[in-house]
């Protein structure tokens, strides 16, 4: 008997657990593993931020997709599933081929970048898809410890993306650790066509003028959701914010650590240490969000990484450790281990309230998302999430990056001090967010 993790509470968090691993794996390993490279090359933090930045663009889209992947399929197979497998599909292939260009140095850049952008096209796709597998086939009453585990598992794959292949770096060499990412998604892949089934599906939409029209009452549908009621008004606003800190989760957070004189071992040790960290927090924080409320414990979550952000602010400060040394000319930095200490402290600390967080706010956007559009609203919010990344990313590698060289200048203590401010905000607009059937959900006045 053909098994289908559909089918069971179980075999549904096993299943999401897999894709969201999925998802994590290519991320993680651009994230740390190749910007670690890069920075072992001499890119600076402008530059870092800007490709880490480019490379996750097609993220920020997300929402193009929805009204495809909720109004198109063939009736044979699954109404989420085609497009998940499709996507993985495209993905093992855009990813091998860009392994396949790895720059030697900076000047060989652009291929590979390209490449990494249609393989985030693929994957952005795959997450629309999941996500709006995830909101049809989760009760509510699974929904918080789903998402724990789910946000556990992501982190997870990014752990095997950037710390596992950091670590197998020093074994077999970086091209061939590198392997270890798509030949991940292939175990995935191989486990969406032979256990998930989701059951007989509609007729798909059938010729163009009846798919622009769909589209377009879609969109009427969307907009209405969005902007005429206080909760979907409010959830877009919440989700052009970063839900608390960030600089200790990003990519510039891996070309801060070889500054400070950390071993590309150490540094797979705290990536790797911070990610069970943040599984374990994910877990707690998602169980934890069914009983008190969503909003309350996002609150608390994402204001709890405020206080190690600004806390290594001030320690940094405090030694007078304003900006990273020199590079030696092997391309390694002085050894500094006071600094060294309070980053893994801050670090740990950080993964615990950034984890939970993250258990959290995604179960929020399921609990706004309206079922009829749940992949176009559901994954707008998500995608002006991955904005929010993209806009970090750019305006910390500013931060970061000397004023000579075409940055802002700050220094580290005031880059991590404004990171800790901005985060806060979200927390007063997250007050006013209504519940589902409250008289803030009502339809604005025109």
């Amino acid at each position: 008997m053909t098994t289908n993790l559909l089918a069971s509470p179980r075999g549904r968090l096993l299943l999401f657990a897999l894709l969201y691993f999925g998802e994590g794996l290519p991320q993680g390993f651009v994230s740390a593993a190749v910007v670690l490279e890069f920075k072992r090359m001499g890119m600076n933090a402008e530059a870092l931020g800007t490709f880490a930045a480019t490379a996750m663009a097609p993220w920020a889209w997300k929402w193009l997709v929805g009204p495809f992947v909720d109004n198109l399929h063939w009736p044979r197979f699954g109404r989420r599933t085609q497009w998940i497998v499709l996507a993985q599909v495209g993905m093992i292939a855009s990813l091998l081929a860009a392994l396949s260009v790895f720059p030697a140095d900076i000047a060989g850049l652009g291929l590979f970048t390209t490449l990494l952008v249609v393989h985030n096209l693929f994957g952005a796709t795959q997450d629309v898809a999941i996500d709006a597998l995830a909101v049809g086939a989760l009760p509510d009453d699974e929904r918080g410890r789903a998402n724990g585990v789910m946000f556990a598992a992501a982190q997870l794959g990014m752990a095997a993306g950037g710390s596992g292949v950091i670590a197998l770096k020093g074994e077999l060499g970086f091209g061939v650790a590198a392997l270890l990412v798509p030949a991940c998604l292939v175990v995935i892949l191989s486990t969406m066509l032979r256990a998930v089934r989701e059951g007989l599906q509609p007729a798909p939409t059938t010729g163009l003028g009846a798919v622009v029209a769909e589209l377009r009452d879609y969109g009427v549908t969307v907009v209405r959701t969005f902007f005429t009621t206080r909760r979907g008004f409010l959830g877009l606003c919440l989700a052009l914010l970063p839900a608390g800190c960030l600089t200790l989760s990003l990519t510039l957070s891996n070309a801060v650590t070889p500054t400070l004189g950390m071993t590309d071992d150490e540094i797979a040790t705290l990536g790797f240490a911070s990610s069970m960290v943040f599984a374990v927090a994910c877990l707690a924080g998602g169980a934890l969000s069914d009983r008190i409320g969503r909003r309350l414990a996002l609150a608390l979550f994402a204001g709890s990484t405020a206080l190690p952000t600004a806390g290594l602010a001030w320690h940094f400060h405090a030694a007078g450790f304003l900006s990273p040394p020199t590079a030696l000319a092997d391309g390694t930095w002085p050894r500094n281990d006071a600094m060294i200490q309070a980053w893994v402290l801050a670090s740990l600390v950080f993964a615990i309230g950034f984890g939970m967080m993250y258990g959290v706010r995604s179960a929020l956007y399921m609990d706004i998302a309206e079922p009829r559009i749940a992949a176009t609203q559901f994954t707008a919010s998500m995608a002006l999430l991955n904005l929010v990344i993209m806009y970090s990313y750019w305006w910390q590698g500013q931060a970061l990056t000397a004023a000579g060289e075409g940055g802002w200048g700050w220094t580290l203590p005031q880059t991590l001090a404004a990171d800790a401010a901005f985060g806060l905000i979200f927390i007063g607009v997250l007050v006013w967010l209504p519940t589902r059937g409250t008289e803030g959900d009502a339809p604005s006045p025109a």
